[in-house]
């Protein structure tokens, strides 16, 4: 009981529980109340016709107009179409809905008093009047907008002023309708007023809930985007729903994966201020990122100026090594508009190798304890890395394997130039290896000893502009 109090309690703090939320939830929150707020104006006004409607026909049926019910009706269609108007985005604020609710009490309560002089009885009946059933209808729209607070707050409303406006005539004891009067009399209406209460306090709670998983809903939100600022966004679903435990087993599966590299970036960053660096590596992943994921393909991490591509993961697909494929020539692409950017404004350019492989790797999550890490590793990882370091000997700026060519389809052969056996760091075996004509890397500069970066003097473009043209037509 106290811990369900307590939770209770913690529900109805807007004030305190609102310096807790993140700056990004509350106007999410804020949003979401004008919503409700419209949402409730309009039930408002459609159950108001349908009262509307019924009192006509019935009035029809009977051949008694009554001057009175048409002025209510007036009275609180106004009000349903205030509360539209009000809460139209440039007109809504905070205390709209509390206004609307004491306004409603305050009809409801005066049509109890004044309503045709109270059906010429004595305000201890006003209790069994038909209108004293909007009392429930009303509780129900404020319901309708998330705030237990104002639930509560137009229930205690409504039963203070009842109490108060029976309590000033009560029930003759004696009457020839003595049984009628002990229906009306204040033990009576007391249980009624804590039946208002108690639907008050029940609503409130319901709404509190409603609240509550309202709130946690934004948050996960935001938390899922947070995540995706951190990991493609081809595995934020994945990483949100799977169980670690699941994760951590992980599943073998055919994936193409792409690495690609600077040349010349040590040397490059011992000349260049701390933040100048950042700027650059954050030039550098805005571009491999984007000719990555724009091909279907996840980045799986960035270590200095390195970046690893993945193509497959979560999900295998047949375009997976085309894609990959195509990702490199994109990111070849990017890097070239780039350097025209970088020579006009008197910098130097910029030289990449990529190298692209396909074949398993295991997809999962790896680490202990709180540092978990969802990445994929196998021979195809490390194979991909060692391709991607033969571009600094061989001169061309991509390199791929024939297993990545094999599963890309034979239509791209044309495009393809067969290199020589060559042998990776590590391996015994030859491997055989292709580059795409036209993706040459820049010459090493004779007077630079930057390991490749190029001279200033001698940069040429990376990829000739034509090169690029005749390949994105196709």
């Amino acid at each position: 009981m106290p811990r369900a109090a307590g939770s209770v309690w913690l529900r109805f703090r807007p004030r305190q529980a609102g310096h807790t939320l993140p700056d990004e939830v509350r106007p999410v929150l804020a949003a979401a109340d004008l919503a409700a707020e419209q949402t409730a104006a309009r039930v408002r006004l459609a159950a108001l016709l349908v009262i509307g409607l019924l009192l006509a026909a019935l009035g029809s049926l009977s051949g008694v107009y009554r001057v009175h019910i048409a002025v209510i009706f007036a009275l609180n269609a106004g009000v349903s179409v205030a509360a539209i108007v009000l809460a139209r985005p440039g007109m809504f604020r905070s205390w709209v809905p509390w206004a609307l609710a004491t306004l409603d009490v305050a009809v409801v309560v005066g049509i109890m008093i004044y309503g045709d002089l109270n059906e010429r009885m004595l305000t201890s009946y006003t209790p069994g009047l038909v209108v004293s059933w909007a009392i429930f209808v009303l509780l129900g729209l404020s319901a309708m907008r998330f705030k237990p607070a104002l639930v509560l707050y137009l229930g205690g409303l409504f039963v203070c002023s009842i109490a108060l406006v029976t309590g000033f005539h009560p029930a003759p004891a004696v009457s020839t309708g003595a049984d009628f009067a002990r229906l009306f009399d204040i033990e009576h209406n007391a249980v009624r007023l804590s039946l208002i209460a108690l639907t008050a306090c029940v609503l409130a709670v319901t709404v509190g809930r409603a609240r509550g998983t309202l709130v946690e809903a934004v948050i996960a939100a935001r938390r899922s985007a947070n995540l995706s600022r951190y990991f493609a966004p081809g595995l934020v679903p994945l990483l949100a729903d799977a169980e670690v435990e699941v994760l951590k087993r992980g599943r073998r599966q055919p994936a193409a994966i792409l690495f690609a590299d600077i040349r010349g970036f040590t040397a490059m960053s011992e000349q260049l201020e701390p933040a100048a660096i950042a700027e650059f590596l954050g030039s550098f992943r805005l571009r491999a990122t984007r000719a990555i994921e724009r091909h279907g393909g996840i980045v799986d991490k960035f270590v200095g100026d390195d970046v690893m591509g993945v193509f497959g993961v979560p999900i295998a697909t047949s375009a997976d090594a085309a894609n990959a494929l195509a990702a490199g020539r994109a990111l070849l692409a990017e890097i070239d508009a780039w350097n025209r950017k970088r020579r006009s404004a008197g910098r130097r350019t910029v030289s990449i190798g990529v190298g692209i492989h396909y074949g398993e790797v295991f997809a999962g999550v790896i680490g202990d304890g709180e540092r978990l890490e969802f990445t994929v590793i196998g021979d195809a990882v490390n194979t991909a890395r060692r391709i991607e370091e033969l571009t600094k000997t061989t001169g061309w700026a991509m390199l791929v394997s024939a297993a990545l060519i094999e599963m890309a389809g034979p239509s791209l052969d044309h495009d393809l130039h067969a290199l020589p056996a060559l042998t990776l760091r590590g391996r015994k075996e030859p491997a055989r290896l292709f580059a795409l004509d036209g993706f040459k890397l820049l010459r090493r500069c004779p007077e630079c000893k930057s390991d490749g970066y190029p001279h200033d003097a001698r940069s040429q473009p990376l990829i000739k502009s034509d090169v690029i043209l005749a390949r994105s037509a196709r």
